[in-house]
């Protein structure tokens, strides 16, 4: 594929950085950082503009905290004036340089796809298998500590097959390195470089293993096919692939066969919530966006009833299915 270069200037445009700038400000949750930086929204978007286009930028103080739920992890937050280039980088650099080259499989953090398209994939090769009334089986991968393993010299060498502007390239060299641990769980940038960093494998997975029915969300991966002997070979072959990528599986990968009970991305195979804390944490965002008045009571509502019945008839449900 021909390098993609002349992107730099993208970043530099006033119109793509105020639309940064809202994106920014509507998707933060402390208004007060927000009301802040809206108070001098001119002043804010002039400053940007001067430093990418005097090419001064340099990531600024970041926070570092932790979250637990549903496992723990290092949380790192870029102050407004970050964030706002950063989204630049993301959107008008790294989108259309990286997505084109992407395998349709590959479902996390692209426009169209996300969780719901992973799982519907996930569904359609499942049920499709299931027609055949032959047994099949689901080698599921999970990669220990993905974002923070992301070797920083591997993922440039691979951006560099890619983008041939040096001034895109410098300045996406800054946020990699930013972070000694890896990519920073917080940049919108990191799940963009984190969904790339696997492209080759995913390649590899579909054209040398002839992997047909594949779906994977960032470090969560499915291959579905009928043969179990195959796929542990296959999974003999994707370990020493991953670990020339410094990558190691964890412990809850396995093969399942077809009439097991699989999780993928917190569903089980028949498409219910698997634990009762993503449910919780579910109530608990929808309830942050009415009060938040970004969505209608209607819609909250409408949601509300309908993860509290998967809660209260939860393991019913699975008994009936």
């Amino acid at each position: 594929m021909k390098r993609i270069n002349n992107l730099y200037q993208n970043i530099c445009d006033i119109n793509n950085i105020e639309f940064c700038f809202n994106e920014v400000c509507k998707n933060t949750k402390n208004k007060n950082k927000v009301e802040r930086f809206k108070n001098f929204k001119c002043i804010n978007i002039t400053n940007i503009y001067n430093t990418l286009v005097n090419k001064r930028y340099v990531p600024g103080k970041c926070n570092i905290f932790y979250i637990y739920e549903p496992k723990k992890r290092r949380i790192v937050s870029q102050n407004m004036f970050d964030k706002t280039v950063n989204h630049l980088i993301s959107r008008f650099i790294l989108y259309p340089a990286l997505l084109p080259c992407l395998v349709d499989g590959n479902c996390a953090s692209r426009i169209g796809k996300g969780t719901k398209y992973a799982l519907e994939l996930c569904h359609k090769y499942y049920h499709n298998l299931s027609k055949t009334g032959k047994p099949f089986y689901i080698l599921k991968c999970d990669i220990k500590s993905y974002f923070a393993t992301i070797n920083h010299e591997k993922l440039k060498e691979k951006l560099l097959r890619k983008i041939k502007d040096r001034d895109s390239l410098e300045i996406i060299f800054k946020l990699i390195d930013y972070d000694d641990e890896g990519l920073s769980i917080g940049f919108m940038s990191s799940q963009i470089l984190g969904i790339f960093y696997l492209n080759d494998f995913d390649h590899y997975i579909k054209e040398e293993l002839r992997i047909k029915k594949y779906v994977r969300y960032q470090d969560d991966f499915l291959l579905f096919h009928e043969d179990k002997e195959y796929l542990k070979e296959c999974l003999v072959k994707i370990r020493k692939y991953l670990s020339e990528e410094d990558l190691v599986l964890n412990r809850k990968t396995r093969i399942f066969k077809n009439t097991n009970n699989f999780i993928f991305l917190g569903r089980n195979k028949y498409g219910n919530y698997a634990k009762y804390r993503q449910i919780n944490r579910k109530l608990k965002k929808r309830k942050y966006l009415y009060e938040s008045d970004k969505i209608s009571l209607s819609s909250y509502v409408s949601s509300f009833i309908c993860l509290n019945y998967y809660k209260k008839n939860l393991n019913q449900v699975i008994k009936e299915k």
